[in-house]
């Protein structure tokens, strides 16, 4: 390629045309980096309740898709705008982008695999046939990037928390790009100098855009928590169930051939706990039962949902299962919960807990009187000693021990 055409294709970059296509591919590369950004953070909020492999594969292949349909969308836009030819900084520049801000925002090995086959694919077939001198240069870039792709995302926190290292990570990766692109196209040395710092800059602005959009999510997610999670215990807390109860009701008042049942439980002689140990210990014990039936809610069933409605009460909704099921469930964990007495400043606090469990039934007009009935068992749970689980009016006594 003749010095006159880079430099003809470097004023072309002035032209009105130019400014035109640079626009719109800047604002397609901005709109795809969005969708990757929301979509990394969604999942990162999936795999926070539901992190085993098989899942985590599923949404890594998922993620890989979707850089494999951004990168084709992008390749025939920039044909459409540019009657075919591909020999445009612009777009290779937001090829590069889309592949390297992938790696840092989902980090998972198929983006990492797709970077490094990425120019073996678009090139290595022409380095092997007509480009034979240029084989073993391009077999060591493409070395030296794996081990640049490799980096990046083992290190991703820390490149992006540093200036300077992300600068030269920009740096090293464009620049073996470039690399590799030149045998091919052979742009001059200041035309690929400029078309690297054009990269960097770029990737900066880029940057930026995926903090504010990270700073929002965050921003929100925080707001999220304050309105609907207890502070104390984590867990959801009685304005977030307010809502909820109402609209699963409305949903399977509808379905009656779908069964949901709700329980309640309460801490037996909680107020012993504060007035003898503490309203330390108070809380330990709130916040030790609240993540015991947590997690062994997600251990057993998908279709069980806590929050803590006040003081030292909890609801739990039950999607699909009957109170038999249900109540089945709830024994098993609070065996498990008697098991493993909670330990303070040396001593075994022992817990009880005391149940009301029914089931939504067709008579029920509305939610109170659902969750009345619940009220109800519960409270004949405690009045007819505590450690009991009252279920569609039948009184189970747990015992001394189990």
């Amino acid at each position: 390629m003749s010095t006159s055409y880079n430099f003809d294709s470097f004023q072309s970059l002035l032209s009105v045309d130019g400014n035109i296509n640079a626009i719109i591919i800047g604002l397609i590369t901005v709109g795809l980096i969005t969708i990757i950004t929301i979509m990394a953070y969604s999942f990162e909020n999936i795999l926070k309740t539901n992190n085993n492999t098989a899942y985590r594969i599923i949404l890594e292949l998922i993620e890989g898709t979707v850089l494999a349909i951004s990168m084709f969308l992008l390749q025939h836009i920039f044909k459409a705008l540019n009657s075919g030819d591909m020999r445009s900084w612009f777009y290779a520049t937001a090829q590069l982008t889309i592949l390297l801000y992938s790696l840092y925002m989902m980090k998972n090995h198929v983006i990492e695999i797709m970077n490094i086959i990425a120019p073996i694919y678009i090139f290595g077939y022409r380095a092997i046939t007509g480009y034979n001198n240029y084989l073993l240069l391009f077999t060591l870039l493409i070395i030296l990037l794996a081990v640049t792709i490799v980096y990046i995302s083992r290190h991703t926190d820390l490149i992006l928390n540093s200036e300077w290292r992300f600068v030269l990570l920009q740096t090293i990766y464009g620049g073996i790009w470039w690399i590799i692109i030149w045998p091919f196209h052979k742009f001059t040395l200041y035309y690929t100098f400029n078309m690297l710092i054009g990269f960097v800059v770029y990737m900066s602005v880029i940057r930026f855009l995926a903090k504010w959009i990270k700073d929002s999510f965050n921003n929100y997610n925080n707001l999220s928590e304050k309105v609907n999670y207890d502070e104390l215990t984590g867990i959801r807390n009685r304005a977030s169930f307010d809502e909820v109860s109402q609209e699963v009701f409305k949903v399977y008042s509808r379905e009656p051939d779908v069964p949901l049942t709700i329980a309640m439980f309460d801490i037996d002689h909680f107020k012993n706990f504060n007035d003898t140990y503490g309203h330390l210990a108070g809380d330990k014990v709130l916040r030790h039962v609240a993540a015991h039936f947590e997690h062994q809610l997600f251990r057993k069933t998908t279709r069980g949902q806590l929050f803590r409605y006040g003081g030292e009460e909890f609801v739990i909704i039950f999607r699909g299962l009957t109170a038999d099921e249900s109540a089945k469930i709830i024994r098993e964990i609070r065996n498990e919960l008697i098991n493993d007495p909670l330990d303070y400043n040396g001593q075994e606090l022992n817990i009880r807990v005391s149940f009301g469990v029914t089931e939504l039934q067709e008579t029920d007009t509305s939610f109170k009187d659902f969750f009345g009935r619940v009220d109800s068992y519960l409270y004949e749970s405690k009045d007819s000693g505590r450690n009991r689980m009252t279920v569609e009016n039948k009184i189970i006594r747990f015992g001394k021990g189990l």
